[in-house]
């Protein structure tokens, strides 16, 4: 099946596999690339959000991988930056991977913690996660702790993907608005 390309026009010849002469590869390789320099902002927000250190990292090896499966790319399957910045979330899990947990900023590597806090913060998160229904607490730690995604979730718990994505939804907001 022929790939399209929005900026090909109708008149752009095709040769008998239904592959695009080299000229429209190359003006959808621009466009492609238009679009990627165009998010490149949004891109670079979500990723700082996710890490202080390493973002420049992440965003050359997310656009990076962007650029190499450009033709995996399939508009009618979703929007270019939801696939790009979950593209960003996995180079962020590799990047993470291969360097170890810590994530601190540079900064942050300067600040002594006090002896007792780490027994302090593990209280508190679970009375946070204590506080979670049942149901938003083993999605949520299924999610988050064991990096299980959406589909698998839903096959494990038995629920619809819209449901699990539902509960995820509402076990972040109550720990984000803390103890009510």
């Amino acid at each position: 099946m022929p790939r399209s390309c929005p900026s090909e026009t109708p008149t752009t010849p095709t040769r008998a596999d239904g592959t695009s002469d080299a000229g429209s590869d190359t003006t959808c390789d621009h466009a492609f690339g238009d679009a990627l320099v165009a998010l490149t902002p949004r891109l670079r927000g979500f990723v700082r959000r996710l890490c202080l250190r390493d973002d420049d990292d992440v965003v050359q090896e997310c656009l990076t991988r962007a650029w190499r499966s450009r033709r995996a790319y399939r508009p009618a399957d979703g929007r270019l930056e939801a696939w790009l910045l979950k593209i960003a979330f996995r180079a962020y899990l590799d990047l993470r991977g291969r360097r170890g947990a810590d994530v601190l900023g540079d900064d942050d590597a300067l600040v002594q913690a006090p002896a007792d806090a780490s027994s302090e913060l593990r209280d508190e998160v679970g009375r946070a996660l204590a506080s979670l229904r049942a149901v938003e607490r083993d999605v949520l730690l299924r999610f988050h702790r064991d990096g299980q995604s959406i589909d698998d979730i839903a096959r494990a718990l038995l629920l619809p993907a819209g449901t699990v994505k539902s509960h995820l939804h509402r076990a972040r907001g109550r720990l984000t608005q803390g103890p009510s």
